[in-house]
């Protein structure tokens, strides 16, 4: 069964009484009161990541001891309405409204309430904000500084990110110090260096602090200075044998650097101050496994007879198994799961796997129509519509997949944009978007179908549909950083309004600063603006994260174009090597009459 709360549907907030909401609305509003440290929602938070809260607020949990002072009559207008609309699910206006107010009152309270609203919302850009304000009305909450330190670091602010991280250190909290070289990926080395600058300084204020040596050592790797990392690493381990996040790093700094030998006995080595770490045992496993599987398959069996109730232990093993081209213990496994009612779901979806790498498609249809684990449930759904489409028996897969939109009605877009996809390969984009015409006839407001509608008019070459289609998601999430890359580009690769694409992307760049798809983008529309060294930046780092057929053909064009065609050859050469079938890149080597 699909939970409909873990599906591909978005949840609603629960509706309080209204007696109850304006309870808290007076708490919050007359009181002007602040939560604590922060709300237990606003914590939930900012904990790990910055945009994951429930937004219902326990009124209790407001209360603290900030001067009672009244707000002004607009300010409790908007409060309010801010109020009802989070109880109604107009998570828009709500967001709107508490984050306007969080801005003009810089109250604890209100600050705290447009937070637990963005994080909900996972609008990002709002939480950056938002962050960046928590912290300068509350230097001394940890709470927001940890908001705080999020939005610095998304926004490649790493002076300030590392200024928040070096306080909440001061605090006994080093976490962010071995966080924040985790989002200096696209950095280039002069800026790396200064970090590292940072933290060198900083072990004035904090010597031989564990964290702070950690996340030095991880931004010598991104250096490439390859033994200062190790000899870092190991001052840890000196003073802490049994570190295993350090052990760790360092045996991955060793195997990356292709010192395979070392970097097992790096892990080996952990393993005698730390004989029962799992996490040593299982990359243990992995770096074995590269060059000699029957020793991994020992390794992990041996594991798994230790902990015999560890089902993730015999996944593990099953998948060394077939590694190994030993398809019948790892079938057993996975019958045992099955049989035990331990994991089965993930059992049949992986013999069904196996059934369609033998040619059993009747075998595969069996267990994947057994697979209800919300995480795989969809990707079965795929599977079993392609299987049955590729047999002739369309109409029995879209019979199927009507079905499941009848039984599941609130994922029933899910199901359309599977068939969507479906109809896309067997009759081509006129046929997918019949379908998606009738979803939205259903659901006019459907983002999901919008935007799988827009790219279909994308292809079909109706621009202004596709316009329409990313404009109206837009207009009901303006921070839709999909909608609006996808319209930003679309406007720079088919039309000449090029500055109009170029703020539609930037936006999108705010929500998501380090998402390759939009630099590609980025880079895309500085090409057509005739800015090749903005350009050049912007697509050398998508390309970096995300060696795409796509982006290999926009760098390779851009470098072209200012005569690099050395270069532009051989990173088309590459990407046609590892994307023979790409219809993107071959068009395009066939528009700039370019033969490799």
């Amino acid at each position: 069964m699909v939970d409909k709360h873990q599906f591909t549907g978005k949840q609603r907030l629960a509706r309080p009484r209204l007696s109850a909401l304006l309870s808290t609305a007076v708490l919050l509003l007359l009181a002007a009161c602040a939560s604590p440290e922060r709300s237990q929602n606003a914590d939930s938070a900012v904990g790990g990541s910055p945009n994951t809260a429930d937004t219902s607020t326990n009124a209790s949990s407001l209360r603290r001891d900030y001067p009672v002072r009244p707000f002004p009559t607009q300010t409790f207008y908007d409060l309010l309405v801010a109020e009802v609309a989070g109880t109604r699910g107009e998570l828009g206006l709500a967001l709107e409204n508490y984050r306007k107010q969080a801005l003009a009152t810089r109250d604890p309270g209100v600050i705290a309430r447009a937070v637990s609203t963005a994080s909900y919302q996972k609008n990002n850009e709002a939480l950056q904000e938002l962050g960046i304000l928590w912290a300068e009305v509350e230097p001394l909450s940890m709470q927001a500084r940890n908001m705080a330190f999020y939005a610095q670091a998304q926004r490649a602010n790493f002076d300030l990110a590392f200024e928040h991280a070096e306080y909440l250190l001061s605090q006994n909290n080093g976490k962010y110090m071995v966080l924040l070289p985790s989002y200096t990926a696209e950095l280039d080395e002069e800026h790396r260096l200064h970090l590292l600058e940072q933290y060198i300084a900083g072990a004035q204020n904090h010597p031989d602090n564990r964290d702070l040596l950690l996340g030095k050592t991880l931004l010598l790797a991104q250096l490439a200075r390859i033994d200062d990392a190790l000899s870092t690493a190991h001052q840890i381990l000196t003073e802490h044998p049994d570190d295993q996040p350090a052990r760790l790093v360092a045996a991955q700094i060793l195997h990356k650097d292709g010192r395979h030998e070392a970097a097992i006995d790096e892990l080996e080595e952990g393993l005698k101050h730390a004989p029962k770490s799992q996490q040593l045992q299982l990359q243990l496993v992995r770096f074995v496994a590269a060059s000699d599987l029957p020793l991994a398959i020992d390794k992990m069996s041996a594991l798994a007879e230790q902990e015999p109730a560890n089902d993730k232990f015999k996944l593990a093993l099953a998948l060394l198994h077939r590694e190994n081209h030993d398809l019948e213990p790892a079938q057993e496994i996975y019958r045992t799961l099955i049989a035990d009612q331990h994991l089965s779901s993930q059992a049949h979806f992986q013999l069904a796997i196996m059934a369609e790498q033998s040619q059993e498609p009747d075998t595969a249809l069996q267990h994947y129509r057994k697979v209800s684990n919300n995480d795989l449930f969809l990707q079965a759904t795929v599977r079993i519509s392609q299987i049955l489409a590729s047999r002739g028996q369309l109409n029995d897969a879209r019979l199927y997949l009507h079905k499941l939109r009848l039984d599941y009605p609130n994922h029933a877009s899910a199901f359309y944009q599977i068939e969507s996809q479906l109809l896309i390969e067997q009759q081509g984009h006129q046929s997918a978007q019949t379908l998606l015409d009738e979803g939205l006839a259903e659901d006019p407001d459907n983002i999901e179908l919008l935007y799988s509608r827009s790219l279909i008019h994308e292809k079909l070459g109706n621009i202004a549909a596709t316009e329409k289609d990313l404009r109206a998601i837009i207009e009901h999430d303006t921070n839709n950083a999909s909608a609006l890359n996808a319209l930003g580009y679309t406007l720079a690769n088919r039309t000449e309004r090029y500055d109009e694409a170029l703020e539609l992307i930037q936006r999108a760049q705010a929500i998501k600063p380090n998402d390759p798809a939009i630099r590609d983008s980025l880079g895309w529309v500085h090409y057509k603006l005739g800015e090749y060294d903005e350009a050049l930046g912007h697509l050398r780092a998508a390309m970096n994260t995300m060696p795409d057929p796509e982006v290999a053909a926009h760098l390779g064009e851009v470098l072209w174009a200012t005569g690099a065609e050395e270069e532009a050859r051989s990173i088309w050469q590459n990407a046609i090597d590892d994307n023979p079938g790409s219809e993107f890149l071959l068009n395009t080597l066939k528009r700039l009459n370019v033969q490799l």
